[in-house]
């Protein structure tokens, strides 16, 4: 097996209050950011990383609203948006992967699992434990549909030849980011949350997470690795980024 393709999927945008990317000055005010899945093409089939918002969040940008507070969080999601839709528009549904990868839990990553009986779902040991092991405590999390079927992992792992998984944790307590080499591109580190955006990764601003002194590990760890593999480095929502990448059909 051997890794064809990657493309980057759109799956909606989320308002998010701004001192999330930058905890250490807090600036006021909002930011618009893109929230991603990313499409791995293999010789034996494709691997879909994270799955978006769920599809409760169409149309409802005042959904974590709360009465006299200003919103720090407001998800823009149509139905396009869904995981299904972005999936579709390659050509792909559900039983046609080989696995999906979960990065972590978080509702802009994980919404669309419920769409996905019957498939293997990747996901690090921590956050599982963290996130899934009670299942069916709150049947409207989505992480926790009894239909899912999740393969426990630890620590960086070869998923397949050319995709690794790495564990950087601090973001949530099991985050993994993922690199993934190809023909064309080489090596491509997706940081996904373990950076939001460029700032997060080169210069050190805290962020929003469980824990802000493993984020700064992990991003060491994530520095280290991009300038050994020499990769392309692609951050979970760095608005600036979206605009010099193409999503699919592009390839990567």
């Amino acid at each position: 097996m051997s890794v064809e393709k990657l493309h980057f999927l759109k799956t909606g945008r989320c308002g998010v209050a701004a001192w999330m990317l930058d905890t250490q000055n807090r600036p006021a005010g909002m930011l618009d950011l893109p929230i991603w899945a990313y499409l791995i093409e293999t010789t034996d089939g494709p691997i879909l990383i994270d799955t978006g918002m769920p599809d409760e969040m169409i149309g409802k940008p005042d959904l974590f609203t709360q009465p006299g507070r200003e919103p720090e969080i407001v998800p823009r999601m149509t139905a396009d948006d869904t995981i299904l839709a972005a999936l579709g528009r390659a050509g792909y549904q559900p039983s046609d992967l080989l696995c999906l990868v979960n990065t972590h839990t978080h509702f802009d990553h994980s919404g669309g699992n419920r769409h996905f009986h019957g498939v293997e779902v990747v996901i690090q040991k921590a956050e599982y434990d963290a996130a899934i092991a009670n299942r069916g405590a709150d049947p409207s999390d989505f992480w926790n549909d009894a239909g899912l079927n999740y393969r426990i992992v630890e620590g960086d792992v070869e998923l397949v030849p050319g995709v690794r998984l790495l564990f950087t944790p601090g973001h949530t307590v099991g985050h993994q980011s993922v690199l993934v080499t190809t023909p064309k591109t080489g090596a491509v580190l997706l940081t996904v949350d373990a950076s939001y955006c460029r700032a997060n990764f080169e210069d050190g601003i805290p962020f929003a997470g469980a824990d802000e002194g493993l984020e700064l590990q992990s991003i060491a760890k994530l520095r280290e690795i991009a300038k050994a593999e020499q990769a392309f480095v692609f951050y979970g929502h760095d608005t600036v980024q979206e605009t010099q990448v193409d999503t699919y059909p592009a390839a990567y």
